[in-house]
């Protein structure tokens, strides 16, 4: 394997794209397909942005909780 598509596989592989997805993109890429690669990771970065929200309310709640229990 080209040391810059290991590369590409392994940041891929890292920020949690799936391997279908991930694969799409690395044709994209080996195609010069810029504004595709662009729109797979926005889609991509909107996804993790979502789960990081989702994860940051968890963490609020769970805060709250805490602080509760220690007034109580």
């Amino acid at each position: 394997m080209q040391p810059e598509r290991e590369y590409l596989v392994c940041s891929l592989r890292d920020c949690g794209f799936e391997e279908q997805t991930a694969e799409q993109y690395i044709q994209y890429a080996e195609k010069d397909c810029k504004t595709e690669q662009i729109r797979l990771l926005t889609r991509h970065r909107k996804k993790l942005m979502d789960n990081l929200h989702i994860a940051q309310r968890r963490v609020d709640i769970v805060d709250f909780m805490i602080r509760s229990v220690e007034q109580s």
